[in-house]
């Protein structure tokens, strides 16, 4: 019961803290945004990379918002623009890129990540982000 009340305060922290830190903004001039929704994360960041968008290294491998949920198995696979994951409900990570003009992009996924099993996670959605 306390494990479950963390990782709930932990989901609201992260979620929290996701929304008060980047508010959502339209730059002029940008890099191309592919088409990323409902394509897997790993699909999604390849499109991301030919597109000029370059990852963002937010976090360590020891920050406990990439040590829940999908976290471990992206910062393996060297996935270091990853911002947090949840360790519960839709299994949500963000990920977080950047440009040649210094635009920021968020993308965000839902889906466990277990690939014995073929399931992977999806983009579900996609803002630029400012300060």
């Amino acid at each position: 019961m306390k494990r479950l009340s963390l990782v709930m305060l932990f989901c609201c922290l992260v979620s929290s803290a996701m929304l008060t830190q980047s508010k959502p903004c339209k730059p002029r001039r940008h890099a191309k945004v592919p088409g990323l929704k409902d394509f897997t994360y790993h699909k999604a960041r390849k499109k991301l990379l030919a597109a000029g968008w370059q990852p963002i290294q937010t976090k360590s491998s020891s920050d406990s918002d990439v040590s829940y949920g999908n976290g471990p198995e992206f910062w393996r696979k060297g996935y270091v623009e990853i911002e947090a994951c949840a360790g519960t409900g839709v299994a949500a990570c963000a990920f977080l890129f950047q440009d040649a003009y210094g635009n920021r992009l968020r993308v965000n996924t839902a889906g466990e990540e277990l690939p014995r099993e073929e399931s992977y996670a999806r983009v579900s959605g996609v803002k630029f982000v400012c300060d």
